[in-house]
């Protein structure tokens, strides 16, 4: 069966799917080994260690719908499942219809596609992007967006010789996870569905595009994507709105520690101010939170005064809370609030030392968010919030809840509880807002999101690229997550072949400039750690005068000058200038480029640069 337009031909035959990239002549093939189906992959959001369970569906027939529209059936252990096939004018929609599909909580959506012909490398939206082009040792990692290894973006792409095919979904998404690996049968990335309070419930839909074989074509492509939907919202648009956001261009991330340590945070911050960072964004300055009687490290949360908040914010500084609100100390917090499994359990999230923090239901943040901004908060000028964007999107069936009284929550409706706490933090547009992680999900309810790996190529499996970047530039802040600062090594993580952390002040100083993105130091506090021991912690801290912070400050300076530059603009262009991934150039809207050199020797002979020092950058 074929359907076809001037672009797109869409054709079932010797039992598989093949659509063809008319313009570019690249025929993308669905892989047998992904047509997927099974019970529960998840449990409390969970990826259940025995997930290799799932089946593969086999192909039964198609029938034309219509001169746009293809459907295909496939065989799920005896139900015959179907999707529908629809021509785009750039490529094709997949859509899961509901038929027979009682019995199933996990379904590919639709599989993998690869070339038919030559090499491919897969665009994965795990931190910043990463680049992967098949090498390493076999992998097999469920994701869903959000989170610290999980996906940023809801979308990933495949390169080819000739043409680049794009994976786009939307809301949906979070009852979905995707799969990227690598096996006896080659390397693969691809969504798979899963049920939505113990059922499909809805049909899921699923865009492909064609485009260019480039990561800024495939990257642009996405950024079209989610304009067209509505899910875009330019600097531009947003300083509008809220004028105040005019102070993240060119201001130091400011991480001062969850501790509260004995120095005089104002004189401190006012030592910053003289050595040249007219703009920082300080932070925390409080716990809010529903109980701060905890330590951590031996201290108790950090608490600086109102009067030298006020002190801070006549310096030209911004301050925010650590608005910690996702997870409670049952024994020390308001009765009724935790979010609950199926099976009627509280979730457990977070240890320190002997204090165990259960997860709450989202439906209380967003109300404790709103009396917050009213209240104790009122005169913040930004808000973090920890993990709302990245680990709190989750069902609840404690159907007592006040705000969702006799019936469960989807995570569809979870993830509005969750924008709906950002928008209370936004206090009549003055607030700046955060969240730890990047989620494209809160695209239009953030404006800064973080976590990124550090910039490692050569033989590495993964190679980061700044595909965030290339799409949200113009509208997001990807950041660092808040304890990766230059001058902290304390949280360094090895994970999947791909590392992340802090205390590399030249490389991720070098990768700031080249993805115009502010600068981050720990210049003084207390913080706590983790020993390895247990469930012990102990007590670390910085001063102003410890030469690594001193280095790491001269190092964030010039970065906040070039970010004053070009911070709101798109970032309109990446390339590798180097066969080994280590030099790469940046392009922005008003004709900036950027050069790093990640590597450890000097590179010779780049056009418009010269010569670039091992760990530096450049912007012309």
């Amino acid at each position: 069966m074929t359907i076809k337009n001037s672009k797109v031909k869409i054709e079932t035959a010797e039992n598989t799917i093949k659509i063809t990239d008319l313009q570019r002549n690249t025929i993308w093939q669905l892989e047998d080994c992904s047509l997927q189906y099974g019970g529960s992959i998840v449990k409390n959001e969970n990826i259940i260690p025995e997930s290799d369970r799932l089946k593969n569906m086999t192909f039964i027939c198609a029938n034309i719908v219509n001169e746009n529209s293809l459907q295909i059936f496939f065989d799920a252990g005896g139900a015959k499942i179907s999707y529908m096939y629809t021509l785009l004018p750039d490529g094709f929609q997949v859509r899961l219809l509901l038929d027979n599909t009682q019995n199933i909580e996990t379904i590919s959506m639709p599989g993998s596609f690869a070339p038919t012909i030559g090499a491919k490398k897969l665009l994965l939206p795990l931190f910043q992007g990463m680049l992967w082009d098949g090498r390493g040792p076999d992998v097999s990692r469920f994701v869903h967006i959000g989170g610290h290894s999980e996906f940023s973006m809801q979308m990933y792409g495949v390169l080819a010789e000739n043409g680049g095919l794009l994976c786009a979904s939307e809301e949906e998404s979070v009852d979905s996870r995707y799969r990227y690996m690598k096996d006896d049968g080659g390397f693969r990335v691809y969504n798979l569905a899963i049920s939505s309070l113990g059922e499909m419930r809805y049909e899921r839909t699923i865009r492909f595009f064609f485009t260019d074989p480039t990561i800024t074509a495939v990257a642009k492509r996405y950024r079209s994507f989610v304009m067209d939907i509505g899910r875009f919202i330019s600097w531009e648009e947003k300083i509008k709105q809220r004028p105040q956001l005019e102070r993240l261009f060119g201001a130091l991330m400011c991480f001062i520690g969850y501790s509260q340590d004995d120095i005089d945070y104002v004189h401190e911050l006012e030592k910053l101010r003289d050595m040249g960072f007219s703009k920082a964004l300080v932070y925390p300055v409080s716990f809010n939170t529903y109980s701060d009687d905890f330590k951590m490290g031996g201290l108790p949360p950090i608490k600086i005064s109102d009067q030298d908040i006020e002190k801070i914010k006549s310096l030209g500084y911004d301050v925010s809370p650590w608005t910690w609100l996702t997870e409670a100390i049952e024994s020390k917090s308001p009765a009724n609030i935790f979010k609950v499994n199926n099976e009627g359990e509280k979730l457990f999230a977070w240890q320190i030392d002997d204090n165990k923090w259960q997860r709450v239901c989202t439906s209380v943040i967003a109300e404790q968010t709103e009396k917050a901004s009213q209240g104790d908060f009122k005169a913040i000028t930004w808000e973090h919030f920890d993990v709302v964007g990245c680990a709190t999107i989750g069902e609840c069936y404690d159907t007592t809840h006040e705000h969702h009284r006799g019936k469960a929550v989807s995570r569809r409706e979870d993830l509005q509880f969750a924008r709906q706490a950002m928008h209370y933090s936004k206090r009549d547009n003055t607030c700046i807002v955060s969240a730890e992680g990047f989620n494209d999900l809160f695209s239009l309810d953030y404006d800064i999101g973080s976590v990124k790996a550090w910039p490692l190529y050569g033989p590495c499996q993964f190679w980061p690229v700044p595909l965030t970047g290339l799409v949200y530039h113009d509208s997001i802040l990807h950041s660092w997550w808040e304890v990766h600062n230059y001058n902290n090594n304390q949280f360094n993580r090895l994970f999947d072949n791909y590392e992340y952390g802090g205390g590399r002040v030249n490389l991720q100083s070098a990768m700031d400039a080249l993805y115009g993105a502010p600068p981050d130091v720990f210049p003084f506090g207390a913080q706590y750690g983790w020993t390895g021991k247990g469930t012990e912690t102990f007590t670390f801290r910085y001063r102003f005068e410890d030469d690594c912070v001193q280095y790491a400050l001269k190092k964030a300076l010039p970065i906040t000058e070039l970010h004053k530059k070009i911070g709101k603009l798109e970032m309109i262009d990446f390339e590798f200038l180097s066969d080994d991934g280590c030099v790469q150039r940046t392009t922005f809207a008003d004709g900036t480029k950027v050069y790093a050199n990640f590597s450890q020797a000097a590179v010779r002979n780049l056009p418009d640069v010269g010569t670039l020092m091992p760990h530096s950058w450049e912007a012309v």
